[in-house]
């Protein structure tokens, strides 16, 4: 299956083929990015690390900032 995927604040765009049944942590750690600073989005909803992706999918993964 393709997955679109938007990597917010670079705004990078990137389409890949992924087997179906993969997780989302799975999917990060295929494009080489840690959980802990990513939050990623399906139709703008927050999806959790264990969310089962089952079909072709358009994610954003968005870049968590902190600091004081």
């Amino acid at each position: 299956m393709k997955i679109k995927i938007k990597i917010l604040p670079r705004n990078v765009l990137q389409e890949i083929e992924v087997t179906n049944g993969i997780t989302v942590l799975e999917l990060l750690e295929k494009i080489q990015l840690r959980p802990g600073p990513f939050v990623v989005l399906k139709n703008n909803v927050i999806i959790p690390v264990d969310y089962v992706l089952n079909d072709d999918a358009d994610l954003s993964i968005l870049q968590v900032i902190s600091g004081g």
